[in-house]
């Protein structure tokens, strides 16, 4: 939510001769609030003639919060920590406007709303209070289905486990601790877990043996497992399967074994079954999917409400495995699902006897990470912390490890050091427009494949390849009109007909689900003709398979020469650049320049100002929920 705006709205109600606050409909007009933060509110309020401001603004504001990503609104924090940009003094003035005098006036208002339901004592209200945390109710009951889920699985009591399968899958390391074969007991042990690294930690391997132990030991029972794969999007769904078939041929698994280990993923969307035309999945408690063991990649994507209809779709009896880096950006909608459940995951404990217990299994030195502080939902959760993809002399893996700590001087340095695979180009003084000439040669391959008429197969590798990411969608800088000019560049180079038409090489991301198609959003699509000269739109199937669609047949999507770096989630490519604005953006954050360097395998290029980049690395993402607090605290 920005609240930049909103300081000359607060200080010409707290101005000489202010008879009375400003209303949600001038909150609206200065942008601080959207039509349907105000309407939702206003509406509710007539229906059961609540008539008092204090109900007003709690009821718009949570309404704003979950549009910027917060599942709730903490009315504590507003009080005593006023939104960004806005002095203490010039809030609480406002808020004496409202009447609002104390949390606990606050508070007692909203309980006495016929528009608030109590946590303690749910009814059929809108909105619910538990504690100091204001709710939209159906947000509400998505957190406590699943924390009610989290509670119920660190409750069940630890699966056997085979010690000779998993010593032969792990044969001896050099490592202190083995932290991929750790995870692979603690995963078997249970029927939740979740497995968190970063770039290269070998998440998908670890995974990968997991599978096997757990199918070798159901083969030896005389059963076979119903495995399931999924991701949140295709693209990532089309990596997982990938990656998965790769490590499964690499490993030394008998035959049967490796048979029995799916390949194949799906979207998050495609497995639960959704119907085009309806809100609701095909499958849910009343009709949960059909499945043992559910592995699910790049969670960090995944909100609370798609959480929260997965975890309601799972049998009793099954497995759910969550896998992803829990340092990248937070999903696009509401929630931080992945981390609020992995929040104190970095100080490596356990509870005393499930540590005895991993040590026994592994025979790893873990005796010292028992700490009878830890909290339950700790035995659930390991953490892999040896990168394989970036050595010592990886710039890449530097930059990301500083970014991650949040060290703005350490960031730099990075971006200084004569590293072969970091680039920072830096604006010049006056510049206000981006070097299109220098950032369209990575796709000089591209074109020329384009121009040979490529098999889609190999078009689409050579595409994967390389990719403009930007923190932001409008201004200079902006995908928008990045993409705009890079089409015009292409014209100009006699690579494009004409860019305001379907052409040839043409790439489109989806901006919205399409069930009746197979499509969801995030889907990317190279344009390109088939046997009779049509032009059509290839997507790739989560199976590896293309399939091509008429233009005319697609509704809502965008040109994807550029990406943000939000849509850029679940994928990797070689060669990544991303551009920062020449101006602060409230989006630019730790997490956001994390994410858009751990896209990159080979060579990251990054365009920004000192200054921004400092700016950036020591901003941090928090969204409000119950989740962390109810799990950590």
């Amino acid at each position: 939510m920005d609240f930049s705006k909103q300081r000359d709205v607060l200080e010409a109600s707290s101005s000489p001769g202010a008879s009375a606050p400003p209303s949600l409909l001038h909150w609206q007009e200065k942008g601080v609030l959207r039509a349907i933060d105000r309407q939702w509110i206003e509406q509710l309020c007539q229906h059961v003639g609540e008539r008092r401001d204090a109900v007003h603004l709690a009821g718009a504001l949570c309404s704003a919060y979950l549009g910027a990503g917060h599942i709730c609104i903490d009315l504590a924090t507003l009080w005593h920590t006023p939104p960004k940009d806005i002095k203490a003094p010039v809030w609480q003035s406002a808020l004496v406007h409202y009447q609002i005098e104390s949390v606990e006036s606050w508070c007692r208002t909203l309980q006495d709303s016929r528009l608030v339901a109590m946590a303690a004592d749910l009814s059929d209200k809108p909105m619910v209070l538990s504690g100091t945390r204001l709710y939209l109710f159906r947000y509400f009951d998505y957190e406590q289905q699943v924390l009610r889920y989290l509670r119920r699985q660190c409750q069940v009591a630890p699966f056997d486990l085979d010690a000779s399968i998993l010593s032969a899958l792990f044969p001896s390391s050099n490592q202190v601790i083995d932290w991929q074969k750790v995870a692979v007991a603690n995963a078997a042990s249970l029927p939740f877990s979740v497995i968190s690294g970063g770039p290269g930690t070998g998440k998908t391997t670890t995974v990968t043996k997991l599978l096997a132990l757990l199918v070798a030991q159901s083969l030896a029972q005389g059963r076979l497992l119903r495995i399931e794969l999924a991701a949140p999007t295709g693209k990532a769904a089309a990596r997982l399967t990938e990656s998965i078939a790769n490590a499964k041929a690499s490993l030394p698994l008998d035959d049967g074994i490796r048979s029995a280990i799916p390949e194949q993923a799906s979207t998050l969307h495609r497995l639960l079954g959704s119907e085009f035309g309806r809100s609701r999945f095909k499958h849910h408690k009343d009709n949960p999917l059909h499945l043992d063991v559910l592995l699910v990649d790049e969670v960090s994507m995944v909100d609370l409400p798609m959480m929260a209809k997965l975890i309601d779709a799972m049998p009793a009896h099954a497995r759910l495995i969550l896998l992803g880096d829990k340092d990248q950006l937070a999903s696009v909608e509401a929630g931080s699902v992945l981390g609020d459940i992995t929040f104190g995951i970095d100080r490596a404990y356990f509870q005393p006897e499930w540590a005895q217990r991993l040590a026994h299994l592994t025979g790893e030195p873990l005796g010292s990470l028992g700490n009878a502080a830890a909290p339950a939902i700790s035995r659930a959760l390991t953490l892999l912390r040896t990168s394989y993809r970036f050595d010592q002399n990886s710039g890449i893996g530097h930059l990301a490890k500083a970014m991650n700590a949040g060290d703005p001087s350490a960031v730099l340095r990075c971006l200084q050091a004569d590293y072969a695979d970091v680039r920072w180009c830096v604006p010049e003084e006056g510049q206000t427009k981006a070097d299109i000439a220098t950032l369209a040669k990575g796709y000089d391959d591209y074109w020329e494949a384009v121009r040979h008429t490529k098999p889609i197969a190999d078009l689409y590798q050579v595409f994967s390849r390389y990719q403009i990411l930007t923190a932001v969608r409008q201004g200079e800088f902006g995908v928008e009109k990045i993409n705009a000019q890079l089409e015009g560049y292409f014209y100009q180079r006699g690579r494009v007909k004409d860019p305001h038409v379907w052409y040839p090489g043409k790439a489109v991301m989806l901006t919205r689900n399409d069930a009746s198609l197979g499509l969801f959003n995030g889907d990317i699509g190279l344009c390109m003709p088939d046997e009779c000269q049509r032009l059509r739109v290839w997507f790739m199937q989560s199976d590896g398979t293309f399939s091509g669609l008429l233009p005319s047949r697609l509704s809502e999507y965008e040109t994807v020469f550029a990406m943000t770096v939000h849509k850029s989630q679940g994928s990797e490519f070689d060669q990544v650049a991303l551009l920062l604005p020449l101006i602060s953006s409230p989006v630019l954050s730790k997490e956001l320049l994390y994410t858009g360097i751990t896209r990159a395998k080979k060579t990251f290029t990054l365009w920004g100002a000192s200054a921004l980049i400092r700016s950036a690395t020591k901003t941090r993402i928090q969204r409000d929920s119950g989740l962390l607090d109810a799990l950590w605290h």
